[in-house]
């Protein structure tokens, strides 16, 4: 079994609390419990007030995305092999409307940490949406096969997956 955990507390607006606490709990239960080495455990947590000693260890846009394209990357995880996906945070849902159809529908979204701040180009951070969830599934289904479990403990995430 291979895991990538995200728990986020310390959004700049309207922060949260339990988030790194619950998937925190997953990893404790996934080594004690399922004896998965904690070598097959990828996680980014987002803390209150500690800052990170890492950067790449927050869970940013960048580095949620990164981390889940690199499960269809990583040599080490062999076709068929079990993956789990855990979230804790805010999740979204925007109103979209496509340019080329007439119709509106909604679009449902993870919040990484630094959402609605700017880039290194200056452009804002948007959420990860569904698309893009559904998108990265898809290429590790195909390169690592369909055991893979998402665990989504946020709002709007009916349809994320």
């Amino acid at each position: 079994i291979w895991a990538f955990l995200v728990g986020i507390d310390g959004y700049s607006s309207n922060p949260l609390h339990g988030c790194v606490e619950d998937a925190s709990r997953v990893e404790r239960y996934l080594v004690h419990h399922l004896h998965i080495p904690t070598g097959q455990i990828q996680k980014l947590l987002g803390h209150h007030d500690a800052p990170p000693t890492d950067i790449s260890s927050i869970p940013s846009c960048e580095n949620i995305l990164s981390t889940l394209l690199g499960l269809s990357t990583n040599s080490d995880i062999e076709h068929g092999d079990p993956i789990i996906i855990f979230f804790a945070g805010h999740g979204s849902r925007y109103l979209w409307s496509d340019n080329h159809e007439d119709k509106e529908k909604f679009v449902e979204a993870f919040c990484p940490m630094d959402r609605n701040t700017l880039n290194r180009n200056g452009k804002p951070i948007s959420d990860i949406t569904n698309q893009e969830i559904n998108t990265i599934l898809s290429e590790i289904s195909h390169t690592k096969g369909h055991r893979i479990s998402v665990i989504l403990d946020c709002c709007h995430a009916g349809s994320i997956t």
